[in-house]
């Protein structure tokens, strides 16, 4: 490696598995560059499935989310001159908690993860629910609301489809122009550029209101997931449902959503499950995994990446009863 970049390989000794700290050093052996300049480099060149849209590698830039990782077993990779740590294995429930959920109210933090789901489950699904309803099963909605949408569209002359495509493209290069643009300029430019582009195209009869709806709030429920780059994968799967839903109605949404389920039913990230603890046979009680978040005090044992024989976390001092 010319660039001699400065990889480090954090851990704690009695805790993480010795299967896969020698994978994660095979792993980083097995190959030749001229350069690793940043992380990212370095998580594509290991992971396992690089085909898949979906990152093997959970990244963060907290110091203490880090910690919380290597503290449940995790293993968590710095590269030189790149603010992000690399932590895996990775999986789907992972990337969906934010380090603030430990952090608040258990009641508070579940309420939120619920929400994140069910945002995610929107960002992906609604705008190709939207073109299946509207194109193949009208008769599922009532005849006012169908009247309202049929009213809306008149006068636009594409097809529906091309119609939320073309308004898909328009704020996915409103978002980037954004990233671009440096300050808070960035941001000023992502929220005015998407109002006055949404309300000169129904103005101009190129988009109907609704579809204008249906694209903030898909975009609003990728925004809510916490981790970027898995974000981004619900970016890009959001256009295969739109299709799928378009052309193939409530039967093409069925079959995007099996291969999606199968497709992470089979990711591994180091050995381990993309979608635990969803599809472990361990209980899950006692260890905090899952969509909701369980109080302090009965989240006593580390997740399934420990070992064994360091699997409390918790213990209770016997104390005189409070009053």
């Amino acid at each position: 490696m010319r660039s001699h970049t400065l990889v480090q390989i954090l851990y704690m000794e009695d805790l993480v598995h010795e299967k896969l700290l020698e994978d994660v050093k095979e792993r980083l052996e097995e190959f030749e560059i001229d350069g690793i300049l940043d992380s990212g480099m370095l998580e594509q060149l290991t992971e396992d499935a690089w085909y898949s849209p979906f990152p093997q590698y959970q990244t963060t830039e907290r110091p203490d989310r880090a910690v919380q990782e290597i503290l449940n077993g995790k293993v968590v990779l710095l590269c030189d001159n790149s603010p992000e740590a690399l932590v895996l294995p990775g999986n789907f429930n992972s990337f969906m908690e934010s380090s603030e959920d430990w952090y608040h109210r258990f009641e508070m933090a579940s309420f939120l993860r619920v929400l994140r789901y069910l945002a995610v489950i929107m960002a992906v699904i609604l705008p190709g629910l939207y073109l299946a309803v509207i194109r193949f099963h009208t008769q599922i909605l009532p005849s006012n609301l169908i009247l309202s949408f049929a009213e809306a569209r008149e006068g636009v002359p594409f097809s529906s489809v091309v119609e939320l495509i073309f308004l898909e493209l328009a704020f996915e290069l409103i978002r980037e122009a954004g990233v671009r643009i440096p300050g808070a300029l960035g941001n000023a430019i992502g929220i005015v550029g998407g109002l006055v582009i949404g309300q000169a195209a129904v103005e101009a009869n190129l988009v109907s209101p609704i579809v204008v709806m249906i694209v903030a709030l898909t975009a609003l429920g990728s925004l809510t997931v916490p981790n970027e780059e898995f974000a981004s994968a619900f970016r890009l799967l959001k256009y295969g449902f739109l299709i799928l839903g378009g052309y193939l109605g409530i039967y093409g949404l069925v079959l995007g959503v099996y291969f999606t389920v199968g497709h992470l039913a089979g990711l591994l990230s180091f050995g381990v499950p993309y979608l635990v603890p969803f599809i472990k046979k361990e209980r899950l009680s006692g260890m905090g995994d899952g969509i909701l978040r369980i109080p302090f005090r009965k989240r006593w044992k580390r997740p399934l990446y420990a070992r064994e024989e360091e699997k409390i976390r918790l213990r209770m001092n016997q104390k005189m009863d409070r009053k």
